[in-house]
Order: C-alpha cells, then structure tokens, then sequence
C-alpha cells in the first residue's frame, strides 16, 4: 500500500471516528488536488473492513479485493470513460442508487467514493440528493474534489467537509529524495505529492516552456496572444492538456506576483523572472488580482463543460492584457 504523506491530524480525526463507530454518513473530503483525499479513501475502506487485528493489513480477503478494485461493497465512482466530457453522468448516479438496494455481500461498511465529485452532472447530483442524505444503513460516502465552490450546495450541506492541506515542504522534500526524485520539486508542486510525481515525469518542462511563451505574449499585439491562444488549446502529445497548463501558468504567475507584492519574492514559484514578475506586482496587486483570479475560476468552469479552449484563453488573455493596459495608463 502506498504511504500517505501529510495531512496527519486529518486522518487521525477520521481514524477517531471510525473506530468509535461516529462516522459521519457522508464526508466531502475537499483540498488541493495530488494530496492523498482520494487514498485516505480508499485507506478508510481498507481500515474498516479489514479482517485482521492490525488494520489494514494489505493481505487479508477483505483488503486484496479493495486492492484489486473487485470487492462488491467498495464502490468507486468516476467520470463515464465514453464520454469526451469529464462528467460521471446521471445513468451512473442511478446505477449507484440502484445498487445500494441491494444487502451488502460481505464489508462491516459499504463504501461509495466518487472521485471527483465536481465532475458529477447537476441532474446526477440532484438524483443522489435524497441518498447522500439517508443512505442505507452500514453504507458510508466519501465525496472528494479540489473544487468545493463548484458543487450544489445541496451536495455540499449533505455532507461533513474535511478539508486537507498542502503538505509541508520539509516533509515532501525527504519523501521525494527518498524515491530519487528532485527536492526542489516540493515548492513547484505548491506540497502536492500527486502534483510533485507529474512534475518529475516530464510535466515540469512543459509547464516552464508555457510560462516563457505566455510572458513572451503579454503585452505584445491582440495577434501574437491569439496565436499562442491557438497553439495552447490544442492537447498535447502527452496526457496533460495544453489549455490547462495555460491556465495554471498564469494562475502560477498571479500567485507569485502576490508573494511579490507581499516581500516574499524567495517563494516564488519562477524566481528566473523575477523582473517581470514586479511589473505583474506593481499593475494588478491587489484589485487585478482579484479580478483575473475569478475569470481563471471562470475559465475553469468553461473547460469543464467542453468549451474550446482557444476560445477560453482568447476570453482569459485579453482580460490579463486588459488589465495590464488599464494599469499602464492610471
């Protein structure tokens, strides 16, 4: 089983319930992503049902089949893989709902974990309304997302909210040297474990090139920025989506413009431009910031319900130059 890194009073609070037998029916287990919320799921189900005296113990009936993703009762929920959409459809929430009425085949506790509960449609979330709300009896939810702010807030009132953290530098440091992986890693992936793997697997190349070809775009004419608009929304060769790194380089951007502004220029994420990063400061601390900050939540948003994404970083990017521009003229 794979260690959990961070996060450790989270967990030790949940453990607390789980074996005083007071856990909450549904927790929304929320934080950034590549943190561990969807393994200490997964380790929970394992905890709970295991058959052995020093749970989990990874061998036992119980725990193989948790392992191998084939136990009955331990149900995870993700996005259709036949749709082009990230969505987990409403066909999917009733095929959950379904299941539920049937007796559990062997857990102490059936376990449904839908991962990420953000892709869930509003008609399969408002379809599961009534279940999150009074499951059968011995069955446990665990809803996990790193965008919160999305869901219904029905969904989000149903549910006790757990919410886990970036783990600690010092932490993710060693935990990286000991897989012979770069330490340096833990600042760029902001104490993501999940994030820090990407990086080292060649992400973290791709995400520096897209930084030099956004800053080298900014202020230049509407027809330069439409181009590389062009270039980052098509995808990748690889599994990262090119509009997505965009939009997470100038959300990079933008936070260490405001660790700029706020005298910690030694946390910045790209310390090579420093430069440009004080002009960033300078324009758009603190309004602009907060202003390109909701169109990237926008921009989010409009990705996820399949908008084109040339579309989307044209909408982003001029917002960026118009802000820019304002504050050149003030």
């Amino acid at each position: 089983m794979e260690e959990l890194l961070g996060n450790e009073a989270v967990r030790a609070r949940i453990w607390r319930a789980a074996d005083e037998g007071r856990m909450h029916h549904c927790y929304l287990f929320e934080g950034p992503e590549g943190v561990g919320k969807a393994m200490t799921a997964m380790r929970l189900a394992l905890t709970v049902n295991c058959l052995s005296d020093h749970a989990p113990c990874g061998t036992c009936a119980s725990c193989r089949t948790i392992l191998a993703g084939t136990h009955p009762d331990v149900v995870v929920v993700g996005p259709d893989p036949e749709k082009l959409t990230r969505i987990i459809t409403a066909d999917q929430a009733r095929a959950v709902i379904t299941g539920l009425q049937l007796q559990r085949h062997s857990a102490r506790r059936r376990f449904v974990i839908i991962d990420p509960v953000d892709a869930l449609s509003e008609e399969g979330a408002n379809a599961l309304l009534k279940t999150l709300e009074e499951p059968p009896a011995g069955t446990q939810f665990i809803l996990v997302t790193s965008r919160a702010a999305s869901l219904l807030p029905t969904v989000r009132s149903r549910s006790q909210r757990v919410r886990f953290g970036p783990v600690a530098r010092e932490a993710l440091e060693g935990w990286l040297s000991a897989r012979g992986l770069d330490p340096a890693l833990a600042v760029l992936s902001a104490g993501s474990p999940g994030f820090a793997l990407r990086l080292a697997d060649g992400e973290a190349q791709e995400r520096r090139d897209v930084v030099e070809q956004l800053l080298g775009v900014v202020g230049q004419p509407l027809h330069l920025l439409f181009s590389f608009s062009e270039a980052a929304g098509k995808r990748s060769e690889g599994s990262v989506e090119r509009t997505t790194l965009a939009v997470d380089a100038l959300e990079e951007l933008l936070r260490d413009a405001v660790f700029v502004a706020s005298g910690r220029e030694r946390d910045v994420l790209h310390p090579t431009h420093l430069g440009a990063l004080r002009v960033w400061a300078a324009a758009l601390h603190p309004g602009g910031i907060g202003r390109l900050d909701k169109a990237i939540a926008a921009a989010r948003d409009r990705l996820k319900l399949n908008v084109n994404g040339r579309v989307v970083l044209e909408a982003l990017f001029t917002a960026l130059n118009l802000e820019l521009s304002q504050a050149r003229r003030a």
